[in-house]
C-alpha cells in the first residue's frame, strides 16, 4: 500500500480520510513496514467497505490485513442494524484463520 495515500498519526496508527463514495474514515493499526507489504488490493477493498451503504462510525484495518473476497481479512466494520448490509463474508477463509 502507499503511504502517501494515508494520514500518519503515530508510529503505528494511520488514517485513510473519506474520499470519492467512502461514508467514513479508515483507521489503520500498523507499523510502516508491514502497510509497504500490504497490496494495493487491501487499499481497493477498504475503500469499498468504507464506501458501503449504512456503514457506522469508522472502519479499522488491523495489522494482519490482506485481500478477502470483498472485505479485506483483518477489517473491522459495523453496520446500522436497520440501514446497513449483512456479510458472510467479512471474515474471510484463509487457512488457519481463527476469527471464524
Amino acid at each position: 500500500m502507499e503511504l502517501k495515500k494515508l494520514h500518519r498519526i503515530s508510529d503505528y496508527e494511520w488514517v485513510l480520510n473519506k474520499h470519492d463514495q467512502m461514508n467514513v474514515d479508515v483507521y489503520i493499526y500498523a507499523n510502516k513496514k508491514l502497510l509497504e507489504d500490504m497490496d494495493e488490493n487491501v487499499y481497493n477493498q477498504v475503500k469499498n467497505v468504507a464506501s458501503l451503504p449504512g456503514i457506522v462510525d469508522k472502519v479499522v484495518l488491523l495489522p494482519d490485513a490482506h485481500s478477502g473476497y470483498g472485505f479485506p481479512i483483518g477489517c473491522v466494520a459495523a453496520f446500522d442494524k436497520d440501514d446497513g448490509i449483512v456479510s458472510v463474508g467479512g471474515v474471510g477463509f484463509d487457512i488457519n484463520c481463527g476469527v471464524r
